[in-house]
């Protein structure tokens, strides 16, 4: 499996990130700004999702540019009909762990920086098994895993709990 990008799939992803991007920033804009409540412009409650789409709408703006400038392969039928089942298996899979990070874990007495750590390492893990194996590195790759899992689970409690004073499940 060739992993260089896909120019026609990376064109499709663009729009799609476009679209998000800037749906989200204009969203937003519309958002109550509270200044008849003498709220500060920077604590308005569509600051940070107005600073997020406009970086989806940067980054998506960024892969429709690579998605152009790249050469359209020339692959045989059955190479392509392999890589979108390949595709499909991937995004299949990617969704069987997101449901059970929803409904398996959270909400089960974990907390949450325990889930979310279990998460992404069962999530690298699973991405990362195949070209592991082919190395002879499973080990490795499951202590890379761990390792991955344990310190995003620390930042992202740290981030959310203690820097956006947000309450995590």
């Amino acid at each position: 499996m060739d992993p260089s990008p896909q120019p026609r799939a990376d064109l499709v992803a663009s729009a799609l990130w476009l679209a998000l991007g800037l749906l989200t920033l204009q969203q937003s804009w519309t958002m109550d700004r509270l200044e008849a409540q003498g709220a500060d412009p920077w604590s308005a409650p569509g600051v940070v999702p107005g600073i997020i789409g406009a970086v989806i709408t940067l980054l998506g703006l960024l892969l429709l540019v690579r998605s152009l400038r790249q050469p359209r392969p020339v692959v045989g039928a059955s190479d392509e009909r392999a890589e979108v089942a390949s595709g499909r298996r991937r995004l299949l899979t990617a969704l069987g762990l997101c449901l059970l990070f929803v409904f398996g874990l959270l909400g089960r007495g974990l907390p949450f920086w325990l889930a979310a750590a279990l998460f992404i390492a069962a999530f690298v893990l699973v991405f990362t098994w195949r070209e592991r194996q082919a190395a002879g590195q499973r080990a490795r790759g499951a202590a890379v895993a761990a390792a991955y899992g344990l310190v995003m689970g620390a930042a992202i409690h740290l981030l959310f709990q203690e820097l956006f004073l947000v309450r995590l499940p």
